[in-house]
C-alpha cells in the first residue's frame, strides 16, 4: 500500500468567536501536520485535485487499497475551539474510477463522531467534527469489497469555534418538521460562492448537503430532507465565505 500523504488547500474562511478558556481567535486557524499523528506519513502536500477542481493549502491524503488507515487530530494543541472543519473527498490522482470509501471520526478512541462516504469523481463537500470535549479525534478509512483505491482527502482542515444561532444570517423553515420531511435552509453569503450544509441529529448522525451555489442576490438556499428514524433537535451548521453559521429545528416522530 502506498504511503499516505497530507495535503493543504485555501478553503472556506470560517469565522470564530472566543473559545471557552479565555482564547480569542479571530478567524479560522489552519491547521498543518503538526497537528496530526498516526500511521499517516509523508502525507503533506499543497495542492490536491478533487473531481477537477484543484485546492491549494494543506490537505491530508489517506489511500484505502487496504482498510484502517488512520491519522488523528491532536485537539489539545487547540484551546479555546470547538471543532475541526475540512472539504471531504477523493483525490483525482491516487483513486480509480468508480472507487468509494468511507472515513469514521471518533473521539478519544471509541466516541463516534461522525462516518462519511466519499465517491471518485464527485466535488469536495464540507464537512464539520465538533471535539465534543475530546482530545485526540481520530480519522480512519474504510475501503469497498472490491479494495478499488480511493485516496480519501482532508483538505484545508480549519480549526473553528462553533457559535449559537445568528438569525439575521441563517432560517429554517419550519422550525418544526416531522422525521422524512422537508426542511430549507437559507443564509447569506458572496454572491457566485458555494457553501455547505451540515446537519447534525441528536443521535450524532451528521447528513451533508452541498456545495450548494449562492445566488446573484447573495443567498444560499437549498432544501432537504430530514433523515428517517430523527427525532429531537437537530443542529445545521452552514459554511460559506462569510463563516460559519448555526441554528436548530425540532424533529418530530
Amino acid at each position: 500500500m502506498r504511503g499516505a500523504r497530507l495535503l493543504v488547500i485555501s478553503g472556506v474562511l470560517v469565522a470564530v468567536a472566543a473559545g471557552p478558556s479565555g482564547v480569542s481567535a479571530v478567524g479560522p486557524k489552519a491547521l498543518d501536520g503538526s497537528y496530526f499523528f498516526g500511521s499517516c506519513y509523508l502525507c503533506v502536500h499543497s495542492t490536491v485535485t478533487i473531481a477537477g477542481q484543484t485546492i491549494r493549502g494543506t490537505d491530508i491524503i489517506m489511500p484505502t487499497a487496504n482498510t484502517g488507515e488512520q491519522i488523528s487530530l491532536n485537539a489539545r494543541k487547540l484551546p479555546g475551539y470547538t471543532a475541526v472543519t475540512f472539504l471531504l473527498g477523493c483525490d483525482d490522482k491516487g483513486s480509480e474510477v468508480g472507487a468509494t470509501a468511507t472515513l469514521q471520526v471518533t473521539g478519544d478512541g471509541q466516541a463516534p463522531l461522525g462516518t462519511y462516504t466519499v465517491t471518485q469523481g464527485q466535488p469536495a463537500r464540507q464537512a464539520i467534527v465538533p471535539f465534543k470535549g475530546h482530545g485526540t479525534i481520530a480519522f480512519v478509512t474504510h475501503g469497498p469489497a472490491s479494495f478499488k483505491e480511493c485516496d480519501v482527502t482532508l483538505a484545508t482542515p480549519l480549526a473553528i469555534v462553533l457559535g449559537g444561532p445568528k438569525a439575521a444570517a441563517l432560517t429554517l423553515a419550519p422550525t418544526s418538521v416531522a422525521t422524512g420531511g422537508q426542511e430549507t435552509v437559507s443564509a447569506l453569503a458572496p454572491a457566485g460562492t458555494q457553501g455547505t450544509i451540515v446537519v447534525t441529529y441528536a443521535s450524532g448522525q451528521q447528513q451533508v448537503v452541498g456545495p450548494v451555489l449562492v445566488t446573484s442576490a447573495g443567498r444560499l438556499t437549498a432544501t432537504f430532507t430530514v433523515a428517517q428514524g430523527a427525532s429531537g433537535t437537530a443542529r445545521v451548521a452552514v459554511v460559506t465565505a462569510n463563516g460559519v453559521v448555526q441554528g436548530t429545528f425540532r424533529v418530530t416522530g
